[in-house]
């Protein structure tokens, strides 16, 4: 695709974007406080959205159906379609389908197809109306599923030949970003999840003791409520403890299977699409060059430059990364 054209098409969307007056649209407070913290950095986001369709596309002509999963807000879905994409948004969050509908009432533009679900919904929904999308664009959404390998098995089972780009934060190689998010996790699981874990194991199996259930719970972080009741079933039957299958950071919602922006080696992500029948580039992103002091500025663009002209090394310095998927064959 043209980068002018991209470019020009992104500062479109962003001009529609501010000239909504989104406190008296009729949208949820969810969604109302999520954009009021998106829109002091919008040029930001677009660019991070300009950047991934540049690198998923190149200089191809488009063809066919452009998926924006896990789509929020919808901005995504607006730009495609400024793009002159057909567009299908899915988002398993109802609150987010109500605020999509809404924006595309309130625009008269917007996705032709939404879809209320993830994955496995996506899958049937294409099947059900012989969809083959072609694309599909997905941001901070893959650090929190809970089965890539379902994930992408569905995808395959959609289009064998999709091209796909996902952009993750959880960048594995930027050590700083590495230690703010795993002081996250540790926050969240002792406070949120480890407890609900516990509550969990204590009112489904009451014969149990305190010392027992405390280790039951630690020794299933990184489970849903169903795994956790197969490792306690397996425990009553074996006297074996269950261990994390994750490492001492990675801790995920038992109640959704939610991951805390968790961080995957890129080997990892490799085997999995391997797996499941694709390829992967990793690229990288680039920092908010958008509302800052004088110093900070220069700072930023000179990391700016570096991340454009090192190579992979250079994914050190890179607060996010830009996971490029294509078919193996």
């Amino acid at each position: 695709m043209d980068k002018t054209e991209v470019r020009q098409k992104a500062q479109e969307c962003i001009r529609q974007i501010r000239s909504i007056d989104f406190e008296h649209l009729g949208i949820n407070e969810y969604s109302r406080e999520y954009i009021r913290e998106v829109l002091p950095n919008l040029e930001y986001f677009f660019r991070i959205y300009t950047d991934t369709i540049l690198v998923l596309l190149k200089k191809e002509i488009p063809q066919g159906y452009f998926v924006d999963f896990g789509g929020g807000h919808g901005f995504l879905s607006l730009f495609l379609k400024k793009l002159g994409f057909k567009v299908i948004y899915c988002d398993s969050d109802p609150l987010s389908i109500q605020t999509i509908t809404t924006l595309k009432e309130h625009l008269g533009s917007g996705p032709e197809l939404i879809v209320e679900g993830s994955s496995e919904e996506l899958l049937a929904y294409c099947t059900v109306n012989k969809l083959r999308p072609a694309y599909l664009i997905a941001t901070d959404l893959i650090e929190h599923v809970f089965d890539l390998n379902v994930l992408f098995a569905d995808l395959y089972q959609i289009n064998p030949g999709f091209k796909m780009a996902f952009t993750t934060q959880s960048n594995p190689s930027n050590p700083y970003r590495v230690m703010r998010l795993r002081k996250l996790m540790v926050e969240v699981e002792k406070i949120l999840f480890l407890p609900m874990r516990s509550d969990y194991i204590r009112e489904n199996y009451p014969g149990l003791l305190e010392e027992e259930i405390g280790n039951l719970a630690t020794g299933s972080r990184g489970l849903t409520y169903k795994g956790i009741s197969e490792a306690v079933d397996n425990y009553l039957e074996t006297g074996k403890m269950p261990e994390p299958d994750v490492d001492k950071y990675n801790t995920c919602d038992p109640n959704s299977g939610n991951w805390i922006e968790r961080i995957l080696p890129l080997k990892t992500y490799r085997k999995i699409l391997n797996n499941n029948g694709f390829k992967v580039e990793f690229k990288r992103g680039k920092y908010n060059e958008n509302n800052r002091t004088t110093t900070s500025l220069t700072l930023i663009r000179a990391v700016n430059k570096l991340l454009r002209h090192t190579g992979f090394a250079g994914s050190i310095l890179a607060p996010y990364l830009i996971i490029k998927i294509t078919p193996k064959k």
